[in-house]
C-alpha cells in the first residue's frame, strides 16, 4: 500500500459519532459559557482558514479538527481537549469518510461544513450555549448521516489520506 492511503474502517464509524455528539455538543456549550476573546479569535481565525480552503474546493483534516480542538480548550477544561486528541486517529478516518465520493458533490459537502460550523461559532460568540450544543450536535449528526452510505459495506475503504 502506497505511504499516503489510509483504510478506514467502517464497522464503527457510528459509535465515534455518537460519543462525538455528547462530548463536543458540551464542549461547544462549555465554550460558550467560558471563552475568552482570545479564544473566540483563535476559533474564528481557525474557521476563516477553513472556509478559504472549502472555497477551493478543497479539504483539509488538520483545519477542520483543529477547529474542533480550538472549541475544546476554550471549555477550559482539558479533559475536552484531551479526549480530542486521544481520538485524533479515530476521528480523522470517521472525516475521510464524510468527505469520500457519494452522491453528494465535493463542493456541497464543503459548504455544509463551512455552514455548521459558523453556527457553533455565532453561538460561542454570543455566549449561547444551548444553542452551541445543539449547533455541534446537529453538525456531527450530519458528518454522522454523510457517512450513511457506507453502512453496509464489510470492507475497508482506501483514502487518499492527507499526511499527519
Amino acid at each position: 500500500m502506497e505511504e499516503n492511503r489510509l483504510l478506514v474502517p467502517l464497522g464503527n464509524r457510528a459509535f465515534c459519532y455518537e460519543y462525538r455528539m455528547g462530548v463536543e455538543g458540551e464542549a461547544a456549550a462549555m465554550a460558550a459559557r467560558n471563552r475568552t476573546s482570545r479564544d473566540l479569535k483563535d476559533i474564528r481565525e481557525a474557521m476563516h482558514r477553513l472556509e478559504t480552503t472549502h472555497a477551493t474546493s478543497e479539504y483539509s483534516f488538520e483545519l477542520d479538527f483543529r477547529f474542533h480542538l480550538l472549541v475544546a480548550r476554550a471549555t477550559k477544561n482539558s479533559f475536552f481537549l484531551m479526549s480530542l486528541e486521544r481520538l485524533r486517529d479515530t476521528i480523522y478516518k470517521g472525516m475521510l469518510l464524510a468527505i469520500a465520493p457519494s452522491t453528494t458533490d465535493r463542493q456541497e459537502k464543503n459548504q455544509a461544513i463551512r455552514n455548521q460550523h459558523r453556527a457553533v461559532f455565532e453561538a460561542i460568540a454570543a455566549q449561547d450555549e444551548a444553542s452551541a450544543r445543539d449547533a455541534m450536535r446537529l453538525h456531527l449528526t450530519k458528518c454522522r448521516q454523510s457517512t450513511v452510505h457506507w453502512a453496509n459495506e464489510e470492507r475497508e475503504l482506501e483514502l487518499e489520506a492527507e499526511p499527519i
